[in-house]
């Protein structure tokens, strides 16, 4: 059996994790030095099966030698409110870092959109790539483990770290053409019929939608679209609202009002101001014209 890591959807009987240390105990890691922020390996006494679990807090890893995937080196991401779970025949081999929501909103500079691909979505590193990520790693644990460690220099270490992730998952995408190419096809035919399909009930469509369509998180679809095309999906939705609204507009058979609530939208000034912002015209003197 190959080893399985699993993104899913969240549910109420999964089991919460409000701080790093009931985290690490459940896991049989090492209990954390410091409540905000914990680095460290992999044990050989990690548990090798959870069911979906929910930390609420950032995880950041590497993990080496994962069954299935040859000699790459994969880091995997989950956010708050993003249960994971595994299932493996081996411990894990690799490093991880743990940190807090109120860090990374307070450290603006560390909030990298990757942070909430979830597991669905690894970075496959090369082995230049490994070895960068991994000499920062052993850098942050050695400082993590002195005894009197600098925060500072901790954050400093993961804003390194977050940088090079970015750029990597730059070189990911566009190397993984075939899947991406799927992925943005199945979204633009989405995007296409999404009035057509969408009659009785209709809303506003948003990131969220297509990207729990598409299985994957709507970070990770927004920066993929926009690596591939230049805008981000939530520009491609706009643009989809405003060509639906012109041709119900043309035949002159609703107002403005019943063409925003056809549209999905709870008020009708929202949709005027999003048509004058994109066409730079409001809708009734498109209409008129």
């Amino acid at each position: 059996m190959k080893n399985k890591i699993i993104w899913t959807n969240l549910s109420e009987r999964t089991e919460k994790f409000h701080d790093i240390k009931s985290f690490n105990q459940y896991v049989k890691a090492k209990l954390p030095k410091h409540n905000w922020i914990d680095i460290g390996f992999y044990p050989d006494r990690f548990i090798l099966a959870t069911p979906p679990v929910c930390p609420n807090f950032y995880r950041i890893s590497i993990k080496f030698e994962l069954n299935g995937e040859g000699d790459k080196s994969l880091m995997f991401f989950s956010s708050p409110n993003q249960p994971i779970q595994w299932n493996v025949e081996k411990p894990f081999k690799g490093y991880y870092i743990q940190i807090t929501e109120d860090v990374i909103s307070n450290y603006q500079h560390l909030e990298y959109s990757f942070l909430t691909y979830g597991l669905h979505e690894p970075l496959y590193l090369e082995k230049d790539e490994e070895m960068v990520i991994t000499r920062i790693f052993e850098d942050a644990l050695r400082e993590y483990e002195s005894n009197n460690f600098s925060m500072n220099l901790l954050l400093a270490y993961c804003n390194l770290m977050f940088a090079h992730i970015s750029k990597f998952y730059e070189r990911q995408f566009g190397v993984r053409k075939e899947k991406n190419n799927r992925l943005i096809s199945d979204f633009f035919k989405l995007l296409d019929t999404y009035y057509s399909n969408n009659n009785e009930s209709v809303t506003q469509p948003t990131v969220t939608y297509f990207a729990k369509r598409l299985n994957v998180t709507p970070n990770y679809l927004s920066d993929v679209i926009k690596f591939h095309t230049g805008k981000p999906v939530l520009e491609h939705i706009h643009l989809q609202i405003i060509d639906t609204s012109k041709s119900l507009l043309k035949n002159n058979k609703h107002t403005v009002s019943e063409v925003a609530y056809q549209l999905g939208f709870e008020y009708p000034n929202y949709f005027s101001r999003l048509f004058k912002k994109v066409t730079g015209k409001s809708p009734s003197g498109f209409q008129k014209k």
